[in-house]
This record gives structure tokens, C-alpha cells and sequence, in this order.
């Protein structure tokens, strides 16, 4: 029997909350530009152990030129990434705007809502 697989697209908001998107294929820019304001998508690495240690970001690439506010989590993951790898930022520097995090889901859980078909 094949595994289910999905993808979560978990957003960090940058007023604090946070929402889970469920796609029944991985999705593409096209369908993570609206979950976060954006038309065009900078990556940026992540460490925190709920998410699974590492992982990519996708970011608003002119958050800070459309003064969105600080993302105080996606700023916290991002120097903890920098701090186990011997990255460095520019002090100060911050992670502005919404984030997206892909997580791939083999066999979910049956509760699982929302399924969106993707193209």
C-alpha cells in the first residue's frame, strides 16, 4: 500500500500566531505568495526543535522595504540557526513579515482538514 503523503505549509505570522495550510502535493511559489503577502520569496534557514531542528523559511524578500513588522519568531529561529552553524547576520538585523515552512506528511493523521488540491 503507497503512503499518503502531504504537505503542511505552517505560517509564523508576524503578529505572533500561527496557521497550518494542508496541500496533497508539494506546493509551489504560486500558492505560498498569498499565504504570505508577497510576489517574490527569499529563503532563509531556521533552527527550532518543534519544527524538527533545521529548516528553510520562505520569506518576503521586500518585507523590510514595505515595513512589515518584525517577526519576532522567525527572527529567533533564524539566530538560532546561525548560532549552531557559525553563521553571522548584521547585528540587529531581523527576519520582517509573514513566513512560510514546508513540512512533508507521510500518512496523517485522519483528522486532517482542509485537504486543498493543488494543479
Amino acid at each position: 500500500m503507497k503512503r499518503k503523503t502531504v504537505w503542511n505549509v505552517i505560517i509564523w505570522k508576524a503578529n505572533g500566531d500561527e496557521n497550518i495550510r494542508v496541500f496533497v502535493q508539494r506546493p509551489d511559489f504560486a500558492n505560498i505568495y498569498p499565504l504570505i503577502d508577497t510576489d517574490m520569496i527569499e529563503f532563509a534557514r531556521g533552527y527550532h526543535e518543534d519544527q524538527g531542528g533545521y529548516f528553510d523559511m520562505h520569506c518576503d524578500e521586500e518585507a523590510k522595504l514595505k515595513n512589515k513588522p518584525v517577526n519576532e519568531r522567525a527572527t529567533k529561529a533564524w539566530y538560532a540557526w546561525q548560532k549552531k552553524t557559525g553563521h553571522m547576520s548584521l547585528p540587529g538585523d531581523t527576519i520582517n513579515g509573514d513566513v512560510a515552512i514546508l513540512k512533508e506528511v507521510k500518512e496523517p493523521n485522519e483528522e486532517v482538514q482542509g485537504v486543498i488540491k493543488v494543479a
